[in-house]
């Protein structure tokens, strides 16, 4: 009784808490992968990916979390709007084309110039 008693509480504790709105920022050099990588967390087949020109929002639901993807084209042109959206993002996704290795010094720059930025700080940072 007192194990039901706990399961319904736990339940109840749950259902009032209310759904967490997450946004996540990915950056990356052009043709690293990011939406490619984010067309696999959709669970869509990442094939055939077209780059992006500008940005994309993507919007998923997990959990009780609802999380907005902010898939920032990379093109040097575009790099510059990027840090527009680090205020509002509570993470950041860096994705580096690891077979791109005529482009390892231009990913480095890139990501320490994203790293250094002051609106990153304290933010979580995955590397993918």
């Amino acid at each position: 009784m007192f194990s039901l008693m706990a399961n319904c509480c736990n339940w109840l504790k749950r259902w009032r808490e209310p759904v967490r709105k997450v946004t996540l920022v990915m950056v990356g050099l052009d043709n690293a992968g990011k939406t490619a990588t984010v067309k696999g967390i959709q669970g869509e087949s990442p094939e055939d990916v077209a780059p992006t020109v500008g940005f994309s929002k993507i919007d998923l639901k997990q959990g009780r979390f609802e999380v907005t993807i902010f898939d920032l084209g990379g093109g040097k042109r575009i790099r510059g709007i990027w840090k527009n959206y680090y205020a509002e993002a509570y993470g950041i996704i860096f994705v580096v084309d690891s077979s791109d290795t005529e482009r390892m010094e231009e990913t480095k720059e890139t990501m320490t110039e994203v790293l250094r930025h002051p609106r990153i700080s304290g933010k979580p940072v995955l590397v993918s």
